[in-house]
């Protein structure tokens, strides 16, 4: 893997240096036992899911329920009101499912389309952060045989 800052033929940080470097701006693993309602849990957390509303998100209302906890914040509405009436993709939805603060893109004042191009584009930045860890600790992934 070589060494923190380790450099390719054209002088830029190979990407497991460049995750070495980063490594300490990533948020650390998930913890067991975190509070109810503030981000920073772990998946397997699931003691208090509420009220599953199973009717609304069929197979989904377990995953919905964890990630309204994991992420502290209630799921918004998944459609609104399109041009022609019929129900679209709602961009706060889409917001909340990547796991972005809310307005963080929602807020810039684009349009409804714009915006979830804008979305659509992004990294959900907790599988960022799991893809470096794997990169820097590629022996704890590594599959025995």
């Amino acid at each position: 893997m070589g060494c923190p800052g380790q450099r390719g033929s054209h002088g830029a940080l190979t990407l497991p240096s460049a995750a070495v470097q980063v490594r300490a701006l990533l948020p650390a693993p998930g913890l067991r036992g975190h509070e109810p309602g503030r981000p920073g849990g772990d998946l397997t957390d699931t003691a208090d899911l509420g009220t599953v509303d199973q009717q609304r998100w069929g197979g989904y209302a377990e995953a919905v329920a964890r990630w309204e906890v994991l992420f502290g914040r209630p799921v918004p509405e998944p459609t609104q009101p399109g041009n022609h009436g019929k129900p679209v993709l709602a961009p706060p939805f889409v917001e909340w499912l990547m796991g972005l603060p809310a307005g963080w893109v929602t807020d810039l004042g684009l349009p409804r389309t714009a915006a979830l191009r804008v979305l659509g584009n992004g990294v959900v930045h907790q599988q960022a952060a799991a893809a470096l860890r794997l990169l820097l600790c590629p022996h704890r992934w590594a599959v025995r045989r």
